[in-house]
């Protein structure tokens, strides 16, 4: 048979607003299960349904996920999370075999992207390349395009935290590199993905992708050791990931492998399992194709061609159903060989120019680009030839024109020269000198966040142990008092006020106090410092919030959670003072050197579309400490739709 077979790199579906991996996974499950629409919500259905496959989520099941957010995100005005279940419904299309439509959601999903202001935007752009790739893929004629998609999403996914997202981009090149049979290629960019994965945080799943790409690569390339070691490496992870696909191309991978050492039988008996194991989970069309054709060629080399002929029938069936262009060609292939085999030369014949006919197309593309080429070429060549025998013709009496001329371009190139490192150098001055007033700023801004939380925490102290010491004397010595002395009806009444009123200002001043700086902030770190404060406003029952603080475990510095705590409270804050809300919702959450901060309100909202021109006081605090934080800041908001606060900083552990 002429189409060898070429084992899978593993590359579907991901995530991580996603960070990714197992912990991540069961808080975007607990955030839905509160069936609450914001914007945490639209954005725990998409990171799940992108990454469904590896974590056992039914294939079937993510459709009705992705009207959900959809309905979110128009609901809340979220144009980010809209272009994000977009391009999940692009990436369902493409497996269902609808190419053209899923091409084109895709690319609306990235017009939509491209009119936000969000902070996510290579995250999302890495997404989408994903996502275009992966449409391209399975129709065979756009090999090369295909792979620049891949590798444009891998270089975005780097510049993000998320180690998930730039581990599927890995998969993706990977198998890019196999489709076009550059195994080579495939082996270094699995090194490369293999060093990443062991460099970045522990994570299973990660890890498994690497060890079975490398060894997906040094099989396609014949080295059957190296395969053996890493595909070992990933069977051991296998047990604590508990992931439906993953054994399924397990099986695949052990089919392929006893199908290279002669051992057919043991190797249909996997690639049934696996067929069974697909079914049974409801796994892509495309999963089930590859099995399918693997057994197909494995009866062939058998010798069994009955059997052969009717699983080569069946991936001819299910690539005509997806589209695939590229397994259509390679069912057709198998058929007209075995359909020869067994003396039906008619039947050869007609699946043998199917077969050419497809092969054409496939390569089209690659003739046109290479035609082209030729012709630019020639033509080079014409013009050539021209030139030298214009020079041949020119006369004696010429030459000292052309040295004056060549002369004159050397003297302009010179003086351009001059001009251009002039102009570098007052570039590169100019620069210098904007950095050093950043850096004067910055440290300015820093000196003034520390003076005013220094003064702050003197005054706590003073109020507290000062004049709250103070107070709490004259108390004692009132109620002493009273003990002692014969007072009217009436006047006792005014002294029991006069008590009265005293515990109401100790109070009043142990809360002034607390609020400059909280002692749970101190004593017990950021996150029961902010749960405190949103407790606090919640007794009041002037308005709920609801709070949901991630990773917020191990301390910061105390500078650092000194400040995120300021810029809670002042947005908290704002929106108890402004904005007229009965819900409000504080989100913190970290992961490893990323801190995300969303503040939502229900309340009456305002025209967000040139907030960064408002000089407000309490506005302009926020921003202070958030570039103080190195981070960035970004409101979406509409009257009478309430405001969404997202901050997203990148600070340093304590220790």
């Amino acid at each position: 048979m002429s189409v060898r077979p070429f084992i899978l790199a593993f590359c579907f579906l991901y995530t991580a607003a996603g960070f990714g991996q197992g912990v991540y996974v069961n808080e975007w499950k607990a955030i839905i299960q509160q069936n609450r629409e914001d914007s945490a919500s639209a954005s725990a259905y998409n990171w799940l349904v992108f990454m469904g496959k590896d974590y056992g989520i039914p294939y079937t099941d993510t459709d009705a996920m992705i009207d959900k957010v959809l309905q979110i995100s128009e609901h809340i005005h979220n144009k980010t999370q809209s272009s994000f279940a977009l391009l999940n419904q692009a990436l369902k299309m493409s497996g269902n075999g609808k190419y053209d439509t899923a091409l084109y959601t895709a690319n609306t999903a990235k017009d939509i992207l491209s009119q936000t202001d969000t902070l996510k935007n290579d995250a999302l752009l890495s997404v989408y390349y994903f996502t275009k790739g992966m449409i391209l893929l399975p129709q065979g004629s756009f090999k090369e395009e295909t792979l620049a998609s891949f590798l444009k999403a891998l270089t975005l996914s780097k510049k993000t935290n998320h180690p998930y997202l730039t581990a599927v981009c890995y998969s993706a090149v990977s198998k890019a590199y196999s489709y076009l049979r550059q195994f080579e290629h495939e082996i270094d960019n699995n090194k490369a993905f293999l060093a990443f994965a062991l460099s970045a945080p522990v994570d299973s799943l990660i890890l498994a992708k690497a060890y079975n790409n490398a060894g997906a690569a040094y099989l396609n390339a014949g080295d059957k050791t190296n395969a053996a070691k890493y595909f070992n490496d990933f069977e051991q992870l296998l047990p604590r990931l508990q992931s439906p696909y993953l054994v399924w191309l397990s099986y695949n991978n052990k089919a392929h492998r006893l199908m290279e050492d002669g051992q057919y039988s043991q190797s249909a008996a996997n690639a049934l399992q696996g067929i069974e194991i697909a079914k049974a989970n409801n796994l892509s069309p495309f999963d089930k194709l590859a099995t399918y054709y693997l057994l197909g060629y494995t009866h062939y080399l058998n010798n069994d061609f009955t059997k052969s002929r009717s699983y080569m029938d069946t991936t001819y069936m299910i690539a005509e159903g997806v589209g695939s262009k590229e397994y259509v060609m390679y069912a057709a292939s198998g058929m007209a060989e075995i359909e020869g085999k067994l003396g039906n030369y008619k039947s050869a014949a007609e699946y043998l120019m199917l077969q050419l006919q497809l092969s054409d197309s496939i390569s089209n593309e690659r003739s046109k680009i290479n035609a082209n080429f030729l012709h630019i070429e020639y033509q080079s060549a014409q013009k050539e030839a021209q030139i030298k025998l214009q020079e041949a013709s020119i006369s004696k009496k010429n030459i000292l024109n052309y040295i004056l001329f060549g002369s004159a371009i050397a003297l302009a190139a010179i003086l351009l020269l001059s001009y251009r490192n002039y102009s570098s150098r007052q570039k590169l001055q100019q620069q210098r000198i904007a950095e050093l007033e950043t850096e004067k700023q910055l440290l300015a801004t820093q000196s003034l966040l520390k003076g005013q939380e220094d003064e702050r925490s003197r005054m706590a102290k003073d109020l507290h142990d000062g004049l709250g010491g103070m107070l709490s004397g004259v108390k004692l010595q009132l109620g002493a008092m009273k003990g002692n002395l014969i007072l009217t009806e009436e006047n006792g009444i005014l002294f029991n006020n006069a008590l009265h009123k005293l515990d109401e200002s100790i109070s009043e001043m142990r809360r002034v106090a607390h609020n400059m700086m909280p002692e749970a902030l101190i004593k017990l770190g950021l996150q029961q410092a902010l749960q405190d404060y949103c407790d606090g406003i919640n007794a009041s029952r002037t308005l709920t919030v609801n709070t949901g603080f991630y990773g917020l475990e191990h301390r910061m510095d105390a500078a650092t959670e000194v400040t995120v705590y300021r810029i809670v409270q002042e947005l908290v804050n704002n929106a108890v003072k402004h904005a007229a809300a009965s819900n409000v919702l504080v989100q913190v959450m970290r992961q490893d050197q990323s801190l995300n901060i969303t503040v939502e309100d229900n309340g009456k909202g305002f025209d967000a579309t040139h907030w960064k021109e408002k000089h407000t006081a309490g506005l302009q605090n926020i921003l202070s400490r958030v570039r103080y934080l190195g981070g960035r800041m970004d409101i979406q908001s509409q009257s009478g739709k309430g405001t969404s606060v997202f901050v997203e900083c990148i600070i340093e552990s304590n220790g």
